[in-house]
């Protein structure tokens, strides 16, 4: 399976366990400290290169030091990294203090996200790609209203899936800003927090199921909704289903999401239902977790096959 990642490519710096920032000139010791690739197309374009797919990268990166590090560390996964473009700006990065609960909150410092233009992208890469995923489209500016609807029009017609997940927790003013593009995603992949947030309905108590309803009345085909140690909600025209995560001990969540989106990117590839793919994907996100940082715990894809035992439909 064929897959250009586009968008989000980031620099992860994590630490942990971190239980405070010390005052003044203060120091703590930790156990751990990595520098990983992640980010919404950097992060599932490793955990995919894992899985066994053959994934392009397209995205902006810094001319420094960071950018360097972050193309090697892609490269030393088997990522095809020809389709990032260098900019006038420093590479997104982030530091990550994880807490002992494997929570974690974000120093974020977007440098070029926004940067990515026209001409950054072989239309060709995207049509004979099986698998177009936009990671990030809240975050990369202009380039996602001006250029990417045309992008996607351009991989449906040639017959390439697309998919979607976002990196922030959008307003919901990006439900019209990104307009243009919900009737040509076939699979729309956020997580509780930005699907509320998105649709308006950030009441912890509404039906997410609701929520995933507005946007495939918006036109998204199927809307897959993480939920952290709940599992996944899957939203189809067959109806909605809820599948349970896996109970592991948990580490760090960084890149549980992108893991996700991966391990449900190969469970289609394979032939799978939704139901199988989700329940790959969750597989591929339960090892995530039980390391530090987005490249952690996944091995290849029959290790994490053995996971799901008897469920392993997609096997």
């Amino acid at each position: 399976m064929r897959v250009v990642c586009l968008g989000a490519h980031i620099l992860d710096v994590l630490g942990r366990p971190v239980v405070d920032i010390p005052a003044g000139q203060g120091r703590r010791v930790l156990d751990e400290i990595r520098i990983t690739a992640a980010g919404t197309a950097g992060g599932t374009k490793v955990d995919l290169a894992k899985l066994g797919a053959d994934v392009v990268s397209v995205g902006p990166v810094g001319a420094d030091a960071s950018g360097r590090m972050l193309r090697a560390l892609l490269e030393d996964h088997g990522v095809d990294t020809s389709g990032l473009v260098v900019k006038p700006a420093a590479t997104p990065t982030t530091m990550l203090p994880i807490r002992p609960d494997g929570s974690r909150p974000a120093l974020h410092a977007p440098g070029a996200m926004p940067l990515l233009a026209a001409g950054d992208l072989d239309p060709d890469l995207v049509a004979g790609a099986d698998v177009l995923h936009v990671g990030g489209p809240d975050v990369l500016g202009d380039f996602a209203v001006d250029v990417l609807p045309d992008l996607l029009r351009h991989a449906r017609a040639h017959g390439t899936v697309v998919s979607v997940d976002l990196l922030s927790t959008a307003r919901p003013a990006l439900l019209d800003r990104l307009g243009a593009l919900w009737p040509l995603v076939d699979h729309l992949l956020p997580n509780d927090d930005q699907l509320r947030s998105l649709t308006g309905r950030t009441d912890p108590g509404s039906d997410l199921g609701e929520a995933a309803a507005v946007l495939r009345e918006r036109g998204v085909g199927t809307v897959v909704v993480t939920r952290g140690g709940d599992g996944c909600l899957v939203v189809s025209a067959a109806g909605a289903e809820a599948l349970p995560a896996r109970p592991v001990p948990v580490v760090d969540t960084t890149g549980c999401g992108d893991a996700f989106t991966a391990g449900y990117l190969v469970g289609l590839g394979r032939g799978g239902t939704l139901a199988d793919a989700a329940r790959l994907g969750t597989a591929a996100a339960s090892l995530v977790a039980q390391g530090l940082g987005s490249d952690a715990g996944i091995v290849d894809l029959p290790s994490t096959l053995r996971l799901l035992g008897a469920d392993a439909s997609v096997a």
